[in-house]
Order: C-alpha cells, then structure tokens, then sequence
C-alpha cells in the first residue's frame, strides 16, 4: 500500500513541475534559514558544556548603586572555603592585563607575539575548571611556583610540533616554566591563550593592593560548590560574608556592594548587563531569539505557499479525489495519500536546502562573526534536528490541504458541481495578507535600522577622529620607551600632535564630590588618564578654564598604587561631569573636588571645561567624564594627528621608529575612528541580515503570488479571450487580476503599519540617540510592497493577455 501511494505521490510531483518547482524552492528556502540559525543557535548554546560539574560551578558576581560587574575584589575569595561550608573549592582570576607580549625565553632569535587572551589564577583553578589537558597533568599544573599552561594552538605557534613541558617562557617580564598544554577540543567563554599561576612577584604586589572591596571588583571569582548546596542560601551567606570583611569600610565610604552568582552554563549568553572585560568574547540570546524568529517566520511564508497553491489547485484535482473516494478509498487513505505527497516535496526541499546552506555559510559566518562548521563535533546531531524540522514543517503545511481536499462529496465532484468555494479562497487571500503582513514589516524594520545606523555612523562623536594613528604599548618594553617614541614622532611634521594616554579614549573611572561636600555626595566620573597634549590632539573644545599644565613624575615603581606617586591633582571635566558635581561650566575651572581612596582623600583642581563628546559610541548616552595628568610610565598607548594626507608615510615612519626603540616587541596600530565605530559591528550584521531576509521574504511571497497567478490565468484563459475578442486591451486584462491583489496589499499594509511602528518604536529605544519614525518610512514599505506585486502579476498575466484569442477559444 505505502509503495502504490509513493508511487502516485511522485507521479503526481512530476506531473505538476511549476508548482513543485515553487513549493520546493519556498520550502528550501526556509529550511535553509533555519539550518542556519539552528547551527548559530547549537553552537552558542554549547558554550563551557566540556567542563565536569558545570551544574556545580558558578561565578560570583557584583551588584553596585551604578551597575553591575561579573567580578569581585581580589580579597573576596581569601576566606570563602574556611568560612562557608557549601564552598568546595575557590580560585580567581585576573583578566586586567590586557595584551602580553609572549617570547620564549633563553632564546635571542625567538618571536616576540602579541597575545590578547592570558590571565592569571590561583593553584586550584583546574579543579574548578576542567580543561582536558595535551600535555601535562592537570592535577599537578600548578604545583610549582611560576608556571603557566598554555593552550595547544598557542604550544604550535611557539614551539611547532615539539613538546613544550619544561620549556621556559616570558609573558612581559615574567619567566615562567610550562607545566601543561590544554586542549581547544571544546567552546568555553575564556577562549584562553594561557592560564599563569599568579605568584610572579609584579602580579602578586599589584594584587595585593587591591584592598577596597568595592572600588576594585577586578578579578573574575570562580566557585564550586558541594553537590546538592542551595544555591539562594548560599547568596545569602556570600552577602554575610561580604558585611563581616567589608561592611564598616564600605558604610564609611558610602559605597555598597550586593554579592550574587551566575550560572556557569548562563555566562557565555546572559551577560550583556555586565560591565565585563570579556564582554566582546560573549554572545546574546535575544540575538538567538531575533533569529530563530526570523527563521521561522521565513519557513512560515514557505508553508503559506504550499497550502495556497495546493488548494488552489484543488478543482483540477477533484475528479481523482472522487474516483478514489467510489472506488472505496476512505477521507484518511485520502488525507495520507496527499501528507505523503506533501513529506515528499518537503524531503526534497531539504536536499535542496542543504545545498543552499552551505552555499550561503560562509556569508552567514562573515554577518555573524563566527566560523561555524556543519561538521564542527558540537553539531554532530544537527542533521537529526535538521530531519525532524523538515518532517514537522511537511506535516503542518499539508495538514489542511490534506483535510480539505479529502472532504470533497464523490457525487458532487464526478457531476462537475464542485467550484472553488468563496471559503476556501477567503482563506487563500487571509494568507497573502499574512504572507505581506510579514514582507511589509521586515521592510519597515530594514529601513528604520539603516536609518538608524546610517545615523549613529554619520553623527559628529564632539572629538577629532579623523586620521588619528593609535599605537598600542603593549609589554613593559613599549612602555618604557613611550616618551622617547613620543618626542620621535613630534619631530616629525607628518604628524601635528602626539599625546600618550591610559587608552584611546576612556580607561577607567573614580569617584569624586565637591570639595565643600561629603563622601555621600560622591558622583561616577569616567575617565582618562594622559598627558597635556591630549586635549589638543583630540580636538576637544575647551568651554572654559584651560588645559592642565605639564607634570613632572620621578616614581619608577609601576607596582605601587597609581594614585599615590602618579597622577597629577588636576582635572579637565567635560559638561555633563560638571552639571552632575552641581557646578557651572563657566564657574568650575579653578574649584577643586574630592576623592576618597583607601581611606586617603586627595583634592583635584578643575583646570578647565570641555565640551561633551562621546568617549562611547552611540549606544551609551553622554556621562560624566575627565582627563586627570598621569605619569607617563603608565602608558598604554599613544594618539598621533597625521596632518594631511600622509597616511601610508606616516604609518612607515613609526613602525621604523618602533622598531628602533621596541625591537622586541610587535608593532601594533589601529586608527582612532575604526575604534570608536567597531562598536557598531554588531549593528552592520544586524542590518545585512534585515535586508537579507527582507529580499528573501519578498521573494517567497512573490513566487506564491506567482504560482497563483499562473494557475489562475491557466482557469481563465477562455475569459480572457472572450474579453480580448470583445475590444479588452491589454492594459484591462492585466487591471482584471491585478486590482484584486494590489487591494491585498493595502491592507496587509494597514494591518502591518501599526505593528511595525511598534515594534520598531520599541527597538529604537533601547539607543540613546535615535531617528524619528517618519512618514516617508511607511510610504516606502507601501511602495515596495505594491511594486513588486505588480510585477509579479505584470509578467504573467501580459503574456496571456497578449496571446491570440483564437488559441484558447478554438474549442468553443
């Protein structure tokens, strides 16, 4: 029985090629988003899966009056385990580094190489975090003092196929012995390059200082916890634990810290409330939800051209449902003869899909950021999920077609008084109104996210970004020459201002209050620390006052704590920093402010005002921020202005000059404006991939629409040639079928207006600076709408209208 019924279900595939050709590639088309989505999905979702006892680990997090941060004060872990009982084992972890000069040691003749990913932790790190080791043994990594691990892509770089263990080691100016080699055989949300005890005696004095349990929440703290503990007693005790060590200075300082713990299976896709040194390494899951919406939307569109070309078609296959009904077929052989029909069509648009996705991963990879493999070991059961989509998606749009065409009365049917019932084609227009509902949207949403980010790119960020070279400084080398590359890259009139500073743009931030006010009245003052050419180099517009005056620093001991020996009691505030003191910008230059730190308060003097510019992109708001003089020993990059146009000579003559004072370290530079604007990646892919589904979209309503028209002008084409007898020009023939779907449209329009505006008016505030929603937007989304509807009906129904009449009428 199943082989007669796949039989005539291909028979009847074959017979029917246009419309198959449409259902397939519709279909394929959807199943192809989803694969792709379902591949992003499964390979973020699989994020720290390898670690033993994921259940029980957990990363403790820190909650403050002005946000939150997944890190706690190096302190905080000293006494967890001898304190709270449910704590198994503890270990921190230091991220603060930034980029480390990597080299092996005891070899003149070794690659110096720029890595981004090293941190430093404590001995029991690996109990915590099982990383399966290459070589080595995990238990034992760090029982030696100065040693590292390193990971097994870091082991080939440095030391090709031999083996590492043993081998020393410099990471800046620490030497280190490597005592393991982890494998890279799983996704975890470090994405390490080497894991360092931190018992270096630079790491351990700089640690140590970091004593104020709520302005230094620096180190990342791992826990894992006895099986079985509950984890809100445990908040509870961390919270105890916290007021017992922290609370009388905290109270004393005004601060406040709420202790909390994330899940390790959470942190890779639920920490975008963070102010996170690993955020840029971390994924999102409302962008998961923003895609697999979309996937589904776009497989739902596939499914709406089946069911409306299947029951489109139901008249000319009424006869064979009538037949088979006397025959003594019952309504279910019926309805499994037409579900297999549809399973066929939807197993061939999977073949189908599959080739389409992986056409199309590489771009999908380039939008998304990833590198994603159908055969990476992680997707090993993507093609199982892959079939059952592909099965359910076959199931739901042939259901109702299978119920309707089975439903048909044998005598009705075999007497020719069956038609196409008003119902049914109610039913079929209820479905094209959906199908543009959903294309108008997605137009809608692709032009208010261009708008918006053609905005945010083009608007004036208040500071001179423009043919700005960054040089970064990375290891203690660089460092140490920064004022010699300084004054080498001043002689030189290519560039117009040279300025070294703590970052490009912002690097930190402290805590300050009116010198006639309290601690209570302390305020969050973003910052950067750099020297009196800054101001200048970056163009900022000073409102009033003046920039701060040159600092002569003698301190050589970077170890010791910044504010003590090296920075400079002077302060340039921007306005909004100003109007949050309770200042006035043209009053402030002259007063001073305070800051209280470790139980020290230092006075600053505001030496000027400059006017608000975006040390953010524009998904941050304006805050408050502040250009303090630093000792130049503190370094971490230098701001050159190219004067002109000298770009390539520019770039030439500081990679000579760097190789001349750092030359063993790597010359590593960016420009000022790619900085600032890489935030907005993320808003890039976000609008190609509108734009993409958009056209994807358009385009499986477009071919439903088509399949309709041709199969309704195929059942017209007597009509249509009675009218072209009777004196109808091409012009009406194309009007009498376009009139009915152009009134579609419209209210597809009038249906989508509403709910685009709010779903986009919802989207744009979540950004600080925005367009306006205009009227132009929903005109535009009208348009396109109605165009390619056109057009579609346009180039079937002319060719009809433009045949001789004498071809469809000889019959009568």
């Amino acid at each position: 029985m199943f082989k007669s019924y796949l039989k005539l279900a291909l028979r009847n595939i074959w017979k029917r090629k246009a419309t198959t050709a449409i259902n397939v590639l519709s279909l394929a088309v959807g199943l192809a988003s989803c694969a792709l989505v379902v591949l992003f999905c499964q390979h973020d979702l699989s994020y720290d899966k390898g670690f033993d006892h994921g259940e029980d680990i957990f990363r403790v997090t820190s909650i403050f009056k002005n946000g939150q941060a997944p890190t706690a004060a190096y302190p905080f872990a000293t006494w967890l385990k001898d304190e709270i009982p449910q704590v198994e084992q503890v270990s921190r972890l230091d991220a603060t580094n930034g980029s480390s000069i990597v080299q092996v040691a005891g070899n003149g003749t070794s690659t110096p190489y720029t890595i981004n990913s090293g941190y430093w932790v404590d001995p029991p790190f690996f109990d915590i975090l099982s990383f399966h080791f290459l070589h080595g043994n995990r238990n034992a990594a760090f029982n030696a003092p100065n040693t590292i691990v390193i990971s097994q892509s870091l082991s080939k770089k440095l030391f090709g196929d031999a083996y590492p263990i043993g081998k020393p080691l410099k990471i800046n100016s620490n030497r280190y012995t490597i005592s393991g080699v982890f494998k890279e055989d799983f996704l975890n949300h470090l994405q390490a390059d080497f894991f360092a005890l931190n018992d270096a005696k630079s790491v351990q004095e700089r640690s140590i200082k970091a004593i104020n349990w709520a302005v230094d929440p620096n180190y990342y703290t791992y826990i894992k916890l006895k099986h079985g503990s509950n984890v809100g007693e445990v908040i509870k005790e961390l919270n105890a634990y916290t007021q017992r060590h922290a609370g009388a200075a905290m109270r004393a300082a005004n601060d406040n810290v709420t202790i909390s713990l994330q899940p390790l299976s959470s942190i890779h896709l639920h920490s975008v409330i963070y102010q996170d040194y690993l955020q840029y390494k971390q994924g999102n899951i409302q962008y998961l939800y923003l895609l697999g919406c979309i996937a589904l939307v776009i497989l739902a569109l596939g499914c709406v051209n089946y069911v409306n070309l299947t029951t489109a078609q139901a008249i000319g296959r009424a006869r064979e449902v009538g037949v088979r009904r006397v025959m003594g077929a019952t309504k279910s052989a019926v309805r499994y003869q037409f579900l297999l029909e549809t399973l066929a069509v939807s197993l061939l648009a999977m073949a189908v899909a599959i080739i389409l996705a992986l056409s199309f991963l590489s771009k999908f990879n380039e939008l998304t950021g990833q590198s994603l493999s159908f055969f990476a070991p992680e997707n090993r059961s993507l093609i199982l999920w892959f079939l059952i989509i592909t099965l359910i998606t076959g199931l739901i749009a042939g259901l109702y077609p299978a119920i309707y065409l089975s439903g048909f009365k044998p005598v009705k049917v075999l007497k020719g008084k069956i038609s196409d019932v008003q119902g049914m084609f109610s039913i079929r227009k209820l479905l094209i109104v959906f199908q543009f509902v959903i294309s108008t949207c997605l137009v809608f949403a692709t032009i208010v996210i261009w708008d918006q980010l053609e905005f945010m790119i083009s608007a004036r960020p208040g500071f001179d970004q423009d043919q700005q070279l960054v040089l970064n400084l990375d290891g203690d080398q660089a460092k140490n020459n920064s004022v010699l590359l300084i004054s080498l890259l001043k002689n030189n009139p290519i560039f117009k201002s040279v300025s070294g500073a703590c970052a490009p743009l912002v690097s930190g931030d402290m805590m300050f209050y009116p010198e006639d006010k309290t601690v209570n009245d302390k305020q969050d003052i973003r910052l950067d620390l750099a020297d009196e050419n800054y101001v200048n180099t970056l163009g900022l517009h000073l409102v009033s006052g003046n920039n701060f005056v040159p600092v002569t620093f003698n301190n050589k001991n970077n170890l010791e704590d910044i504010e003590i020996n090296d920075v400079g009691r002077q302060i340039v505030l921007n306005e909004q920093a100003v109007k949050m003191l309770g200042l006035d910008s043209y009053t402030a230059p002259g007063k001073y402010i305070s800051r209280l730190h470790n139980g020290i308060v230092y006075h600053y003097k505001i030496t000027g005002v400059v006017s608000d510019y975006h040390y953010y992109s524009l998904h941050a708001a304006i805050g408050p921020c502040g250009i303090i003089p630093v000792n130049p020993d503190r370094f971490t990059t230098i701001v050159a202005k190219i004067n002109g146009t000298h770009m390539e000579q520019a770039i030439q003559y500081a990679q000579q000059k760097w190789k001349e004072t750092n030359p063993d370290t790597p010359f590593n530079y960016a420009f000022l404006n790619d900085i600032f604007q890489s935030d907005y990646r993320q808003d890039q892919n976000e609008q190609q991939l509108s734009g993409i589904f958009t056209f994807i979209a358009i385009s499986i309503s477009c071919l439903g629409l088509l399949g309709l028209i041709t199969y309704t002008v195929n059942q017209r084409a007597r009509e249509i040639g009675i009218r072209k007898v009777i004196g109808a020009s091409v012009t009406n023939v194309v009007m009498l079928f376009t009139a009915q779907y152009v009134k579609l449209i419209i209210i597809a329009n009038i249906i989508a207006a509403p709910l685009a505006w709010y779903l986009m008016h919802s989207w744009l505030n979540n950004f600080p600076y925005r367009v306006n929603i205009s009227w132009w937007m929903f005109v535009t989304s009208l348009a396109v709408g109605v165009v390619t509807c056109f057009a579609t009906i346009a180039f079937k129904t002319i060719k009809a209208a433009t045949a001789n009449p004498v071809n469809s009428l000889r019959a009568e």
